[in-house]
């Protein structure tokens, strides 16, 4: 008697199991209605969005960062324009040069002719530097060099200093001949802009200059 009501049992459980399976596999739209039940309220279904509103295909994940003109916070690079060199990696930014300042306009200066040339000399093996006053239109003599002022020109007071003086500078070896070293113009301020170009001596504008006058004293009768 004990085994029939096991097999009983048993044989229910399995109609049972049964039985909930084939309800899971059933549509709802066709699950069949009991009578005297009230009707199973309808399944709610998502709005479906238009097709042209259609959702992303999701990416699959990455462990690296997203680095690049894509990532958030920063702004889209701009691409070069075509035939432009593309900049080298960690070079600056090219700068616009700026466009060049008008040439300045040359102020011509006043120059008062004068008496005395006023030279600087210096000799390379000795080192010593003596200063020769040479009168316009006259020689004067720097170790081996001989030297004749033609001019002898100076600015203004009210205008910037400058002394300029043309000079022939004559140069007397004891073993070879008398041969010209230099003619032109030398300036005071510029002496580099025309210098003699000797090995041994050296010789520069300092000043130009009238002579001293002294005004007559009045004796007192």
């Amino acid at each position: 008697m004990r085994q029939r009501r096991l097999l009983l049992a048993v044989s229910a459980l399995t109609m049972a199991l049964a039985a909930g399976a084939s309800a899971q596999n059933t549509p709802t739209g066709n699950a069949p209605t009991i009578p005297g039940t009230p009707p199973a309220p309808p399944a709610v279904i998502p709005d479906q969005k238009k097709s042209g509103d259609q959702a992303p295909e999701e990416q699959p994940p990455t462990s690296q960062p997203v680095t690049g003109p894509g990532a958030a916070g920063q702004p889209p690079q701009q691409a070069p324009a075509e035939g432009a060199a593309a900049p080298a990696e960690g070079a600056a930014s090219p700068v616009t040069p700026l466009p060049p300042l008008p040439p300045q306009p040359a102020v011509a200066r006043t120059f008062e002719d004068m008496k005395i040339a006023v030279l600087g000399g210096l000799d390379k093996v000795t080192g010593r530097v003596s200063t020769v006053e040479i009168a316009v239109g006259q020689t004067g003599r720097f170790g081996q060099l001989t030297v004749a002022a033609r001019a002898c020109r100076k600015t203004t007071p009210i205008e910037e200093p400058e002394s300029a003086a043309f000079l022939d500078i004559v140069e007397a070896k004891p073993d070879d001949p008398a041969a010209k070293v230099f003619t032109g113009w030398m300036f005071a301020s510029s002496p580099a802009l025309s210098a003699m170009e000797d090995p041994v001596y050296d010789v520069w504008v300092v000043d130009c200059k009238n002579p001293a006058t002294k005004a007559p004293s009045s004796k007192p009768q």
